[in-house]
């Protein structure tokens, strides 16, 4: 079925903005107002406590194009062994979530990053082993996203672990934080850390004929989701613990970036090695709700 894609204006917003409002917006009489997430499912009410779950399309899949986690750099291996760093991953991330409210400025992902491949070059060779992990990403409507461990489905809890195979395990540990970093001190700010785009189907078939049809849809139509990280969605903190294996692999190699060993006396991450250049780019398309729809809805 045949998608048209329903872009924002956002260019023209700010052109407009920035054209017109800074001088306002520097006195404190201006206030970026930023759209909301809407969901509707026929026959029910989404709420805190009873959520509605969130699946892809099962004619789209969701595409990682960058990932880079505490000293690990993810690259398939061409047919020169060379990793590609625009494809970090052998299969396309499974992704599933929920949304809270009807309208709600936050929705939750829970994203399966498959068979990522670690091709850190080490001692002259490159590892190309596989690692699979989640990752929780809460999507805000002012761009940015708070990452870290999925809780219930619903939470964001304190620590993500991410195992990493070579010879041995090593583990990398990503606490809950905002990406990016600055966009939790000012929620005013236009981050693009994420961009969110409507895509609206066309016309559902036998909406005329079925009732139950027309009352899941009030138009002819289904509203699903479109998730993209942007240049902007990095500056992830990870840590890594560079002693905890005899293989070494957790140590950075030679002429790699060492990170920050935290060494304070009290920090119960004495031992650690702290990385902040993390980053994850992803495109989710088709991000729907059974029997319902899922948009992105600018300001009016």
């Amino acid at each position: 079925m045949r998608r048209v894609r329903i872009v924002l204006g956002l260019a023209v917003a700010v052109c407009a903005f920035g054209a017109l409002a800074v001088p306002a917006f520097a006195k404190g009489k201006e206030k970026l107002v930023f759209g909301n997430f809407a969901a509707s499912a026929v026959g029910r009410t989404i709420t805190p406590s009873d959520p509605a779950p969130i699946v892809e399309n099962k004619e789209d899949e969701a595409e990682v194009t960058g990932l880079e986690l505490g000293i690990f750099k993810f690259g398939v291996l061409n047919s020169e062994k060379k990793p590609e760093y625009e494809e970090p991953c052998e299969k396309a991330p499974k992704v599933n979530g929920a949304i809270e409210n009807e309208v709600s400025s936050t929705l939750l992902l829970e994203v399966h990053f498959k068979e990522c491949v670690t091709s850190s070059t080490k001692a002259g060779s490159v590892s190309g082993k596989k690692s699979s992990f989640k990752l929780a990403f809460r999507f805000k409507a002012n761009e940015s996203a708070e990452i870290g461990k999925s809780e219930n489905g619903i939470e964001i809890a304190e620590t993500a672990v991410v195992l990493i195979k070579g010879e041995s395990q090593c583990v990398v540990e990503i606490p809950a934080q905002t990406v990016p970093a600055k966009a939790a001190g000012n929620e005013e700010k236009f981050w693009e850390g994420a961009e969110y785009t409507p895509e609206k189907e066309e016309p559902v078939e036998n909406w005329e004929l079925r009732k139950k049809l027309r009352e899941q849809y009030p138009g002819d139509f289904k509203n699903r989701l479109e998730i993209e990280t942007t240049e902007k969605f990095k500056g992830i903190v990870s840590y890594v613990h560079p002693f905890e294996t005899k293989s070494k692999i957790c140590a950075p190699a030679k002429g790699e970036e060492s990170g920050k060993l935290i060494t304070e006396e009290g920090n119960p991450r004495k031992g650690d090695v702290e990385y902040t250049d993390g980053k994850v780019f992803m495109n989710v398309e088709g991000l729907e709700i059974k029997g319902g729809q899922l948009t992105f809805e600018p300001p009016a």
